[in-house]
């Protein structure tokens, strides 16, 4: 049976050093796009949820940006190591949680920006992505921009997963040897994303990964909105 909680666990305890934060994260945040050129002014001072922030690689970024840092993590142990990574780099005032996507522990209608980057589609035992969707929605302010990275269903993290039921993945033979039969989203497309999201968002932007990275499909969806 899988542990979603002692499996993670398990790789934060083995992962000794924060990584860089991730290449589209940066470019979503500090670049400038045809597309996409978020106002960097109204960054100052808001409040930023990483939702997801696995070892804090882009809350350290998310200070830099002038936001206000917070973060949740699926565990206190996940959380206490990612408070020790960022004392390590000085930052000692980010606000991080434990919690899930379907229970975020913080007040209704309180981020200005949330982003949950290669993470919102873990199901755990939750079998309603709408829920998440929902919560999301819940601790945001109206207007607030929600920022999105889901992997395509030709992603490498879906090669011989198993159909779990519509709509959802269960993966097997896992790359990174830790989520051996936890359950996705797998999505079909862009649109199926935007249509689950647009009960409580709208002004969708949308973009892509699709990179042959040394023999791994990584491919992803990257789309970015605003809560109505």
């Amino acid at each position: 049976m899988y542990n979603a909680q002692q499996m993670w666990n398990k790789a934060y305890r083995e992962k000794r050093d924060m990584a860089y934060p991730s290449e589209y994260v940066i470019r979503i945040l500090k670049g400038k796009y045809p597309r996409l050129n978020l106002d960097k002014e109204a960054f100052k001072g808001a409040n930023f949820l990483d939702m997801g922030c696995g070892d804090g690689r882009n809350i350290a970024l998310a200070k830099e940006c002038g936001f206000k840092p917070h973060g949740v993590e699926i565990t206190e142990d996940i959380v206490s190591k990612i408070k020790e990574n960022l004392e390590n780099i000085g930052i000692t005032d980010a606000d991080i949680r434990a919690g899930m996507n379907n229970n975020i522990p913080f007040d209704d209608a309180y981020f200005d920006y949330l982003m949950s980057w290669n993470a919102c589609y873990y199901m755990g035992k939750e079998t309603h992505f709408g829920n998440y969707v929902k919560e999301f929605a819940r601790v945001m302010k109206s207007g607030a921009t929600l920022l999105l990275s889901i992997p395509k269903k030709s992603c490498f993290i879906f090669d011989g997963c198993e159909p779990a039921h519509k709509g959802y993945a269960t993966i097997r033979n896992d790359y990174f040897g830790y989520r051996d039969g936890e359950i996705l989203r797998i999505f079909q497309d862009a649109q199926e994303v935007e249509e689950t999201f647009s009960p409580h968002f709208q002004n969708f932007i949308h973009a892509d990964i699709h990179d042959d990275c040394f023999g791994l499909a990584y491919h992803w969806h990257l789309i970015i909105c605003n809560k109505k």
